[in-house]
């Protein structure tokens, strides 16, 4: 009942409902006095809307959880790492207890959950070989992670510079700025919500805003979800509460929304209510970005087919063939513009050309097919590492922090990340992998990946 540091499996941390008592973790005062620290980790259960864990420092929140969304806390989806080392993790809620346990599902294992003194997670198991605990997984330590790190009706990504980015339908309330220039720039609606005729923008991939005053009903779906939404007109945005089979149940805010994030791969789908006109305008700026596109692509390609006969006509002249000879150089030179044409018009189709929706990986080029560089996704590597948490930290050296990490399916890695002082630049960078992923030696390393854009260069072993 009261855990201190420490959760062991089949422990419960959360509300027992018939005794009232919350079991909560808290921190050492540091790393030889166990004292109580500065941190806890405990279960808020607010009157209106979902539990949610808070880590709170010096009595004020420092971290949110996000609401249990059926598999996993919203703000938490690199916990799904613990199945590689046989644990699994479910929240109850019922007549008995709102909590989260865990448990091992392999015998002769040992594991722990523990609140380190600076405020940190970790989740240790134990090596009877070595007769130490091997730290697998500690909570991350992105901007992104802190609490309320962007203003209201704003959202924190990664992967975007500034990295608090306005809802659709919202801009900073600074027009001169023109941007979120810093994490207190206040994001305001372009136009009042009519409560008639409103609709809502689809944001994915989201951690759920905070649920504290939200109405909660989780017996209906997405469909009917909407339709309470709209019939009140305090109702800011909606989402299920649950994402497996599909989703169900549903979570409606009325108030505002905050502590937001956007994840690559990871969250779920937030839906905001906004005025009609912003969603007309939104749908109209996508369809002219992308008739201007269609229209320069167009315009080039014909101009492209016209050069390609012209040529053509020229070289005919010079040439002594007849027959056959000329018309299969007629047939190539059309087939030859409208494949150009059609690789063009196929960029349509992706977020940018060359780009698949993440950071744009500048080694990524076919130049030369024999480089057949090893390339890798900078939100991959960011996962693997906790987001290059100084916990994950192996040492440094004249390239720059070494970082230890695990992916997805596993496997644990060894990541190099060039320091930010390195005059060293992407041609020189690129270099340097094709040589590394050429070397191959029984004593050597294997380059399992690489990464580079104008801000970070990256090696996986």
């Amino acid at each position: 009942d009261y855990p201190t540091d420490t959760l062991l499996p089949h422990m419960k941390l959360g509300l027992n409902v018939k005794t009232k008592n919350n079991r909560f973790l808290t921190s050492w005062k540091n790393s030889y006095d166990p004292s109580s620290g500065s941190f806890s980790y405990k279960l808020e259960i607010p009157r209106h809307g979902l539990p949610e864990f808070l880590m709170w420092r010096s009595g004020g929140p420092a971290f949110r959880s996000g609401p249990w969304d059926g598999i996993r806390f919203s703000g938490i989806p690199e916990m799904e790492r613990w199945k590689f080392v046989n644990i699994v993790y479910n929240f109850t809620e019922n007549k008995d207890d709102i909590a989260f346990t865990f448990r091992v599902t392999t015998p002769d294992v040992y594991a722990k959950l523990t609140m380190r003194f600076d405020g940190f997670l970790e989740l240790s198991t134990w090596d009877p070989e070595m007769l130490e605990w091997n730290v697998f997984w500690v909570t991350s330590t992105s901007d992104c992670d802190i609490y309320m790190g962007c203003t209201p009706y704003s959202f924190c990504d990664m992967n975007t510079t500034p990295k608090c980015n306005c809802i659709k339908g919202f801009e900073p309330s600074n027009p001169q700025g023109g941007a979120m220039n810093n994490t207190s720039t206040e994001c305001v609606r372009k136009t009042q919500l009519n409560c008639k005729g409103d609709g809502f923008y689809w944001l994915r991939n989201m951690k759920l805003p905070e649920t504290s005053g939200a109405i909660v009903g989780k017996r209906i779906g997405l469909k009917e979800c909407e339709e309470r939404c709209i019939e009140n007109c305090n109702c800011t945005a909606f989402a299920n509460t649950n994402i497996q089979d599909g989703g169900s149940g549903c979570v409606l805010w009325t108030r505002e929304l905050a502590d937001i994030r956007r994840y690559v791969d990871a969250g779920q789908d937030l839906y905001v209510r906004l005025a009609a006109v912003d969603l007309v305008t939104e749908k109209g700026n996508n369809n002219s970005r992308k008739t201007r596109t269609i229209i320069g692509l167009s315009v080039g390609a014909t101009a492209l087919i016209v050069l390609s006969f012209t040529i053509f006509f020229f070289w005919r002249k010079h040439k002594q063939a007849r027959g056959i000879a000329l018309y299969t150089d007629l047939v190539f030179s059309i087939l030859t513009s409208f494949s150009f044409l059609f690789c063009l018009l196929s960029c349509l189709n992706k977020t940018e050309c060359g780009q698949t929706g993440g950071r744009l990986n500048l080694l990524d080029t076919t130049d030369d097919d024999d480089l057949k560089l090893p390339l890798m996704e900078y939100d991959v590597v960011a996962m693997a590492t906790n987001d290059f948490s100084i916990s994950n930290k192996l040492g440094e050296g004249g390239f720059g922090t070494v970082y230890k990490g695990r992916l997805i399916d596993g496997e644990e890695i060894a990541v190099k990340k060039l320091s930010d002082v390195s005059t060293q630049g992407t041609n020189e960078f690129r270099t340097e992998m094709i040589l590394i992923a050429k070397l191959q030696h029984i004593n050597l390393v294997r380059l399992l990946g690489c990464f580079a854009d104008e801000d970070d260069k990256i090696l996986v072993y």
